[in-house]
């Protein structure tokens, strides 16, 4: 029964219009200021309900204490009632820091939507009303909201319900949005405080504070923990009397500007959003940096208010507070000296890097050059290391640049050409490396035009049909490449007993002294006979039979760390006619992975199309080179 009980808001319409509308225009920070007012109500659990499949509405419903009709007309419709002065409780029952304080978070909803219906038990008692913006406006100033019920006995649970309706937005809801911003407004949330955001019939999202604070995180500082050794420093002093504690986070890789920069919480409730804290913030790491520092102290004082009203930042001019100014130098610092750990840290990933994937150790290579190599070599590794913008892919690639550089005689003709080396820049090291793709491609095209010089050598003697003995063996003994550019030994004329007697020494071995063209072993660590025949010869059940005995032989009698089965027999002719009994025994061979015979004419175009490659290579990077000079 309503008993002739009456709601009432008595307000300045300015203060709504400025405070409500005007300042919450967005949806995140009017939902922030009701999960606050929940966490006030000493609530374990928030449900933000978004619905804009029809008629568009928002839900907030908590578990707290819920209010009374006597505490609603007092407190609640009470406009900017200082609770924590009024009352001189800063903490709630459950021992929270209470975070209201301005009495103005319940005019944020008059920013998204005209009517709101707030539904509250406690105590067993239902009390429900509605308030409407638009008849607001029509008052002078003392406005009645309508009442639904009053003190209606119920059987449910304490807590509070407040519906939003007739929103002025026409877009969908963004319910990740608003996850991603709530994480960031707050450090309350925990199992003791549940506070998901529901769209439509869509899955609820559970909103945490590391969905903000450390995603894609590559390194973290905490402190005071990670700065022991500038504890000494009175900025830092003052930081630890104040109890500030906090972390900053790096990415990999650049974030979104939303998530770049410095947040402070004071009460665990934001009080300034992201912030550089540093006048250089044009600097690159100010893209990979994110973090928070609780400040509880600059919100302490139930008089003093350095908070903006929509929590987005401190007054830090407000009456020449000492507190706020000290407090502002030292993030200004800890933030530079978190530069230097951020740039040592990435440097070291680097390097580390670069020797898992390449098996290059920077350090130890510089040890290996000369006194006059040296001071370069670390000039430009050092800039590589040092530059923020260049990826640890890419940091690979240079570096395998550098390596080449300084096995070149070309590179000391092109480092005579550089203007300053005492004061090799960043920017002028990058340039060095880039442009020794055109050097190295251009020394590798010097190398490919021999090579095709002794590729056209090799095509006339398979057309002469010379000997393989006489010729053949001792050509490609002198041009290896030939018989495959990725062969990384080779023996001419092996003998199995020299194989076995440097093997097992220990053991009778047989006088035949079965001979084999070549032994090769690749990068890979697969071993291959290889074995010649004259180019025109045709191949019978002799040269199979013997090369597969051949086979059989080194498969049983390996020396120590040769896989068996990672040695390959390979007969060479250019001749393919074989008898069909021939042929269906090679081919039973070959889908054993046994035997393949391979062509004089499957040699040549390989190494063609290998060698080809570095010429064309050059000539691009020549051609681009003059259209840009």
């Amino acid at each position: 029964m309503l008993d002739n009980k009456v709601l009432e808001i008595s307000f300045d319409l300015n203060t709504i219009d400025h405070l409500g509308v005007k300042l919450y225009s967005t949806i995140p920070p009017m939902i922030a200021e009701l999960v606050a007012n929940a966490w006030d109500a000493d609530a374990t659990n928030v449900e933000i309900i978004l619905k804009d499949e029809d008629i568009k509405s928002i839900i907030v419903k908590d578990n707290g204490l819920g209010m009374t009709f006597n505490e609603l007309n007092n407190n609640f419709l009470k406009i900017g009632r200082n609770r924590r002065k009024d009352t001189h409780i800063s903490k709630t029952k459950k021992g929270r820091n209470v975070l209201g304080k301005k009495g103005l978070g319940k005019l944020s909803v008059f920013g998204i939507g005209n009517k709101v219906t707030i539904t509250t038990i406690k105590n067993n008692l239902k009390n429900e009303f509605c308030m409407e913006y638009n008849e607001m406006k029509k008052t002078k100033g003392r406005y009645k909201p309508q009442i639904i019920c009053c003190d209606e006995k119920t059987n449910e649970a304490s807590g509070t319900q407040i519906k939003l309706e007739n929103i002025r937005r026409s877009s969908a809801f963004d319910a990740k949005n608003i996850v991603d911003n709530l994480s960031k407004r707050f450090t309350i949330f925990s199992n003791d405080f549940n506070v998901s955001v529901q769209r439509n019939n869509e899955s609820p999202i559970n909103v945490t504070n590391e969905e903000y604070l450390e995603e894609n995180a590559q390194f973290s500082w905490s402190f005071p923990e990670d700065f022991k050794e500038k504890m000494n420093n009175e900025l830092f002093v003052f930081a630890t009397n104040k109890n500030i504690k906090g972390k900053i986070y790096t990415s990999k890789t650049p974030l979104i500007s939303e998530k770049r920069g410095i947040v402070l919480f004071s009460r665990e409730k934001l009080v300034q959003e992201n912030s550089s804290f540093d006048e250089r913030a044009n600097d690159n790491f100010f893209q990979y940096m994110s973090g928070y520092f609780n400040v509880d102290f600059i919100d302490e004082d139930d008089e003093i208010d350095v908070i903006s009203t929509d929590r987005k930042s401190i007054a830090w001019d407000s009456d020449n507070n000492q507190d706020l100014v000290t407090i502002k130098r030292f993030l200004n610092v800890i933030v530079r000296e978190t530069q230097k750990k951020w740039r040592q840290a990435r440097r070291t990933d680097k390097e580390n890097f670069i020797v898992n994937s390449i098996n290059f150790s920077y350090q130890e290579w510089l040890k290996e050059l000369t006194a006059q190599e040296r001071p370069l070599a670390k000039k430009l590794g050092d800039a590589i290391l040092n530059n923020d913008s260049i990826s640890e892919e890419d940091t690979k690639t240079y570096f395998g640049h550098i390596r080449d550089m300084f096995s070149f005689e070309s590179f000391k003709d092109f480092t005579a050409q550089l203007d300053d080396l005492n004061a090799l820049e960043d920017e002028k090291a990058i340039k060095v490396l880039t442009d020794w793709q055109y050097i190295e491609a251009k020394e590798m095209a010097k190398v490919a035009e021999g090579r095709i010089k002794t590729i056209n050598q090799f095509e006339k003697y398979i057309n002469q049909n010379v000997s393989e003995t006489k010729v053949m063996q001792k050509f490609l003994e002198e041009f290896p490449w030939l018989l495959d550019p990725k062969m990384t030994s080779f023996e001419r004329e092996v003998t199995y007993s020299r194989i076995l007697k440097e093997n097992f020494p220990e053991k009778d071995l047989p006088e035949s002294n079965r001979r084999i063209d070549f032994l090769c072993s690749n990068n890979a660590g697969v071993v291959h006979i290889i074995e010649l025949k004259r180019p025109r010869i045709k191949i019978s059940f002799k040269e199979v039979n013997q090369i597969v005995s051949y086979l059989s032989f080194l498969k049983k009698h390996c020396p120590d760390g040769v896989n068996p089965d990672e040695i390959h027999a390979i007969l060479i002719s250019n001749n393919y006619n074989m008898d069909d009994d021939v042929r269906e025994m090679y081919m039973s061979l070959k889908g054993n992975k046994k035997l393949t015979i391979k062509s004089y004419d499957d040699l040549l175009s390989q190494a063609r199309f290998y060698n080809n490659e570095f010429i064309k290579k050059y000539t691009e990077i020549n051609e681009y080179k003059k259209m840009n000079n």
